[in-house]
């Protein structure tokens, strides 16, 4: 079963997590940059609009995910640098803020743990110590154990 740690250090601006999955490091590389498999897991399993996803240097992002409530959620990004079966550099903003700017910088850190397991070692940082402790305080950790729990079960051969 997938699992999520987060580390949340005091005084940074910094969001730190390590996703541990049962599943190969290419399956699982390959559900963060194709859009068909992306939009299965990303937005806590529920349905994906999709108004731009192009996964390379340079490329950017613009999701909204359709919450069991009947909201929608947009969030958008650029890709800063994808290197395959490596890296993930990206920015991360919600757009449901009173105003834009409040982005994060991340770095997905893809590792192989052996054939069948897969480490994703996640460094967030926020453009100020509020931003962070505003996105921890939303619930970001229930959502983002959600989206993993949702990538376990598109991508861990038990599910």
């Amino acid at each position: 079963m997938a699992h999520l740690k987060v580390t949340v250090p005091e005084n940074s601006q910094n969001i730190l997590g390590i996703v541990t999955i049962n599943a190969p490091l290419k399956r699982v590389f390959e559900a963060y940059v194709k859009e068909e498999l992306f939009t299965k897991w990303w937005g806590r399993g529920n349905p994906m609009k999709v108004y731009h996803f192009d996964c390379k240097d340079g490329g950017g992002w613009h999701v909204a995910e359709q919450s069991e409530d009947g909201n929608e959620y947009e969030f958008t990004g650029c890709f800063h640098e994808v290197a395959k079966d490596e890296r993930i550099v990206q920015t991360f903003e919600f757009l449901g803020m009173p105003e834009r700017g409040h982005v994060m910088l991340e770095k997905a850190e893809f590792v192989a743990i052996d054939e069948h397991t897969t480490e994703i070692r996640t460094h967030s940082t926020a453009m100020s110590q509020d931003d962070r402790d505003g996105m921890v305080a939303s619930g970001m950790e229930d959502g983002w154990r959600q989206g993993v729990e949702a990538l376990g079960k598109l991508l861990e051969p038990d599910n």
